[in-house]
């Protein structure tokens, strides 16, 4: 599954980050949590996303998009 960014949205002043993927899937990011608890990914339906290869492949499309745009941590 290749995913791509196709908007993002920083609230509560860059504390919460929301990327929508060009299938409607959603990535929230929390840029002040640590690890596993930083990232939460919800498939266009709104369901949560379960299925690590999933995950991996949401979560490498959000920082390919912050890597290609600067986008400071």
């Amino acid at each position: 599954m290749k995913a791509h960014v196709s908007s993002r949205e920083y609230q509560d002043n860059g504390n919460k980050r929301i990327y929508t993927l060009m299938d409607g899937s959603v990535v929230i990011e929390y840029p002040n949590l640590p690890g596993k608890s930083r990232f939460n990914f919800f498939n266009h339906c709104g369901n949560t996303v379960h299925k690590n290869q999933q995950r991996v492949a949401m979560k490498q499309a959000v920082e390919h998009h912050k890597k290609q745009w600067k986008v400071k941590p």
